[in-house]
């Protein structure tokens, strides 16, 4: 077997909590299951049948073990505070949270660790661990990560993104996008991946933003609780140099019902209410 240890940092509070769905707990599960997801909606295979055998190769499923093994050495006791999940709303009540620049290690024991590596890096680019993480939240970054450009931080993601799934994304300014002639399949998988010019001096002020942007466009085209669906947009937030920008990677839309009325232009006005 072999080993690699990732040393991380979080960007913003990160919500992460035990079974009780209050204590604070820092544990391998939701690790996998981000991995899992952002794995799926890069590589996006038409064949659903394919895509499981794939996935139960890499992470295992109810019949086997992942060859995977996913480690926390030494759990730290990381520092935490009451953090507002909605925090553009004044009042808004509060819970525990990590803070933001707090650093801890994930241990990955495989025989093959280059392809987990790259899963590992796009995971924590575009997505993030916790309540609230498709809105900001749970953001976390590699600790050797020093992007000093917007071109930077977008060129890396490019890079990854190609290196899991070759030939599927192209890039343009401020944009990564799937290939127009590549079919899309009937689950939630990368679209477009939007990066902002903007950067912000103060993190909880870009949070703010983000919450008063997804109260101001609140609609069934970007998620809804009846019927149930997640959101098919995903905002994130990465360091550059000691500013923060806002990426918005869109996920093709899967709904269980019928589409919404101009859903398109909804998620199109919510995207640029983020990144202006």
């Amino acid at each position: 077997m072999k080993s690699i240890q990732l040393k991380l940092e979080t960007v913003t509070p990160m919500f992460l909590h035990g079974a009780d769905n209050q204590t604070l707990e820092l544990r391998p599960p939701p690790f996998k299951a981000l991995f899992r997801y952002w794995w799926r909606a890069t590589v996006g295979k038409m064949n659903v049948d394919n895509l499981h055998k794939e996935e139960s190769r890499l992470f295992g499923n109810t019949q086997g073990r992942s060859p995977l093994s996913i480690r926390i050495p030494s759990v730290p006791a990381l520092p935490f505070d009451e953090c507002a999940p909605l925090p553009h709303k004044s009042g808004s009540f509060k819970r525990q949270a990590y803070r933001p620049n707090s650093t801890f290690n994930l241990k990955f024991v495989a025989l093959q660790l280059n392809q987990y590596r790259q899963i590992a890096e796009i995971s924590f680019l575009l997505g993030g661990v916790g309540n609230r993480s498709r809105r900001g939240f749970g953001s976390i970054r590699y600790q050797d990560w020093s992007f000093q450009t917007v071109a930077e931080l977008e060129k890396k993601v490019y890079q990854t993104l190609i290196g899991i799934s070759p030939g599927r994304f192209q890039e343009n300014p401020n944009k990564i996008q799937v290939d127009p002639t590549i079919r899309l399949p009937d689950y939630p998988v990368i679209k477009a991946v939007h990066f902002s010019n903007t950067l912000w001096d103060n993190v909880n002020d870009l949070l703010r933003r983000i919450g008063q942007a997804t109260h101001d466009h609140s609609d069934n085209a970007l998620g809804s609780a009846s019927p149930r669906m997640a959101s098919p947009i995903h905002v994130r937030i990465q360091k550059i140099g000691n500013k923060f920008v806002p990426i918005v990677t869109q996920l093709n839309s899967v709904f269980p019902g019928a589409d919404p009325h101009n859903y398109k232009q909804k998620q199109v006005a919510f995207i640029a209410a983020i990144l202006a």
